[in-house]
């Protein structure tokens, strides 16, 4: 939802305020023209994404005339008696952060398109027309004041906005791009990619009369300003609009909230929004977008404090930082903590952090350890989030101190990986409630645990709840049952595509191999191939073939794979001896039996059952 005036006037009516306030409706042009603006410390990332964008080409760039799309909410932060002030965007900074970016991809085609022809004197009046534009079109983004210095439009705080964006031939900072940065990016990507099909064709004046209707439309469109006194002023109607269910989401509100509250000077609240934006690159992925920042601090609050629902985390979290800016930068601290564990729990392609050579007196931390390495990986894979709460609490407490030895680390963590395993991999069980409130009940006692004596009852507790939560044994064997490898078809059911998942089969392989000691902990899964027994060729039956089935597979080094493609029965006997896992008593007497070329299908079924009993009884259980 946009925010529009009166919804401004009815958050300051709520406050019961003395509040000036102003509106009025402009276009694009004139905002440009009339108004220089900045983006404030307090204020959300750039966060369109390709949904957002999509209904800008279509409701703005191609609309029939002029098209009315919200509001922004602003104060005038810097007055100049003969040129532009500076409004500082409260709310609306998307919608004038992408109306730049589009007009800079307009620039740019139009400096393009001249380049393309500049040799042809026959065109050299419209290749003059597309200069005129791509000229016209920068001072939209970059305006002269009567002794000609330069302004930006538009200022934000990505290095790359002004080198990308606004003068494409300045000197590049070299700095990173961050998660705004890569999102705006992106949406120059986009249009650059709508601009080129929209001017492709015709002649030249014809292509300069599209580009022309595209900036004229992205000019058109309107606004409707809403103009506050004092910074102040424009804070708690941010706070007010966005907690009244607007555009804003969680993760903004208390970004807004931690600069306030943590800092009273500009420096500082910079220096606080820095720290936001450090955080938020560590929290999110390139592809990630903002909501899962609401998902990280909801799950981080939720490992250390009794569990709230995540739209009621705002109105507590004030409650408990209060007016103290020691407390805000003390929580800022606790979520800087959690989001070096974090990023780990949804990015499985993240790499993890080495011990370091040579390592430091002290044990290592919990995440530099492969068997903490592999359970994080593997509840990744099971697409669970609901444990990450029970996760954060777990690295946090080991790392902190001596209360939680290695050894209950290690068999928490996996614990909640063999019971979401059998609950959520094989049994196909959603998260719950209850599963919920479990973790976030050991979250608390963990946290709170003040001797090795506390730690330890929680942790029995915790595996004890997990133990009684389980599906029964009969439902995980025939989840386990239902295992295979095989050609993708589209008629496999969804089930049955989570079942035959790669990454699920070498996980599951893996971990039996190195339950029978076959393989290390920290093994790189994706090294390794998937390799049949019984040829899939002789599969005649589709998915439930026996040869897809787990009983029939085995995990190969990829050189091994390549050697066996045309290897000799002998051959892939001593191939399978030497570079397989797991190698179960099956396996081993079929590859024992120098008068057998091929396993039978009544062996793969027998090992399939084989496989199942020791993955509930052993590999996967939950044990004290």
């Amino acid at each position: 939802m946009l925010a529009y005036a009166g919804e401004v006037q009815s958050a300051v009516n709520l406050l019961g305020e003395t509040m000036r306030i102003e509106s009025a409706s402009k276009t694009i042009q004139s905002c440009f023209r009339e108004c220089l603006y900045d983006v404030p410390a307090f204020q959300r990332s750039y966060s369109w994404g390709r949904a957002e964008l999509e209904d800008y080409w279509n409701d703005v760039v191609l609309a029939a005339g002029n098209f009315f799309f919200g509001t922004t909410v602003t104060w005038i932060s810097e007055k100049r008696d003969l040129f532009n002030n500076t409004y500082s965007l409260i709310d609306g900074q998307q919608r004038i952060t992408t109306s730049a970016i589009a007009l800079s991809v307009v620039r740019d085609m139009a400096r393009i398109l001249a380049d393309e022809h500049d040799e042809d004197n026959e065109l050299a009046e419209e290749v003059k027309q597309l200069r005129e534009l791509e000229q016209n079109v920068q001072g939209y983004l970059i305006a002269r004041d009567d002794d000609a210095q330069e302004y930006p439009i538009l200022k934000r705080p990505e290095n790359m906005f002004w080198e990308v964006i606004q003068r494409p031939n300045s000197i590049p900072s070299g700095n990173v791009w961050d998660h705004s940065a890569r999102r705006i990016g992106q949406a120059r990507s986009y249009f650059e990619q709508e601009v080129r099909k929209s001017v492709e064709g015709g002649t030249l004046q014809e292509r300069n009369v599209r580009l022309r209707n595209i900036r004229n439309n992205i000019l058109q469109a309107r606004i409707i300003q809403v103009e506050l006194d004092s910074e102040e002023d424009a804070f708690l109607v941010f706070e007010t609009l966005n907690t009244r269910g607007k555009e804003l989401q969680l993760a903004d509100l208390i970004k807004n909230m931690l600069t306030r509250g943590a800092a009273s000077s500009s420096s500082d609240q910079q220096a606080v929004s820095n720290r936001w934006k450090l955080l938020e690159s560590r929290v999110l992925s390139e592809d990630d977008n903002q909501p899962m920042m609401d998902r990280f601090i909801w799950q981080s609050w939720n490992s250390r404090y009794t569990a709230v629902k995540e739209p009621e985390l705002y109105k507590r979290l004030k409650e408990k930082l209060g007016a103290d800016s020691a407390a805000h930068l003390a929580y800022l601290e606790e979520l800087e903590l959690d989001a070096k564990t974090y990023r780990h729990l949804h990015d499985s392609s993240f790499e993890f952090p080495r011990r370091q050579k040579p390592a430091p007196r002290g044990p290592a931390p919990a995440l530099t350890m492969p068997e903490v390495q592999d359970s994080i990986r593997a509840l990744a894979l099971f697409n669970v989030t609901v444990a990450n709460s029970a996760v954060l609490a777990l690295v946090r407490k080991y790392d902190a101190g001596s209360l939680l030895p290695k050894r209950q680390l290690l068999k928490a963590l996996r614990a909640i990986e063999n019971f979401h395993f059998q609950y959520t991999a094989l049994a196909s069980g959603g998260s719950t409630g209850g599963t919920r409130s479990r973790y976030n009940v050991f979250s608390v006692k963990l946290e709170e645990a003040e001797s090795r004596q506390e730690v330890s009852v929680a942790v029995a507790d915790l595996i004890e709840k997990l133990r009684n939560g389980l599906p029964t044994t009969a439902r995980v064997e025939q989840g386990f049952k239902r295992l295979f490898y095989g050609p993708s078809e589209p008629r496999l059911t969804q089930a049955q595509k989570n079942s035959s998942r790669p990454a699920l089969i070498r996980y599951v392989l893996c971990r039996i191999a190195q339950f029978k000691k076959e393989l290390p902990a920290g093994a790189e899964q994706s090294r390794w191939t998937i390799e049949h027994i019984r040829p899939q060729s002789l599969a005649a039956d589709g998915p439930s073939s026996a040869e897809y089935s787990i009983g029939n597979l085995v995990l190969l080094s990829e050189q091994a794979n390549n050697y066996l493609g045309n290897a000799n029965c002998s051959d892939k006997k001593n191939m399978l001896r030497t570079h397989s896992a797991p190698k179960d008593d099956t396996l081993l007497a079929w590859i024992d039996d120098e008068n057998r070329s091929v396993i039978d299908k009544s062996e793969i079924e027998q090992r399939t059952h084989e496989l199942a009993c020791l993955a509930v009884e052993s590999v996967w259980t939950l044990s004290q």
